[in-house]
């Protein structure tokens, strides 16, 4: 968990210093302040939720699925009102700060699924081996 932690911290000290250095990307001192605390929540949303489906890896493969699509689906749905809050609540409607929001997504989902991937390929070959084994009993 601890690696996955710093990737996130590195990741939002970054987007801190793409939001300060690159003028196009937000309008005014309080859209670069609004679009920081947007992707704060972002972050700490994919952290709280991936700190969650650690905890279940221990679970069966049906249940961990079911907790890491339910989870998955869940932070599209905060992401996007997010996104939604970001575009009422704002003075100008800034398209390249909500384009920065959704790449952002994209790229915390990649953190997570990296971070999961080890266990969801040891489960399928498990199951693999498994289903092999059934095949040769039958035969």
């Amino acid at each position: 968990m601890r690696p996955l932690l710093i990737k996130y911290c590195v990741f939002f000290f970054i987007q801190i210093v793409l939001i300060w250095t690159i003028q196009p990307l937000t309008t005014s001192l309080n859209d670069k302040l609004f679009l920081l605390g947007c992707n704060l929540v972002l972050s700490l949303l994919f952290l709280y939720g991936t700190f969650r489906l650690t905890q279940k890896l221990a679970v069966s493969q049906a249940q961990f699925n079911m907790a890491y699509f339910g989870g998955l689906g869940m932070r599209l749905i905060i992401s996007l009102m997010m996104i939604f809050l970001y575009l009422q609540l704002s003075l100008v409607h800034n398209l390249k700060g909500v384009i920065f929001m959704i790449c952002s997504y994209f790229i915390f989902m990649g953190f997570e699924i990296q971070f999961l991937l080890p266990k969801l390929r040891t489960d399928s070959e498990n199951s693999k081996n498994t289903d092999d084994a059934r095949k040769q009993r039958t035969s």
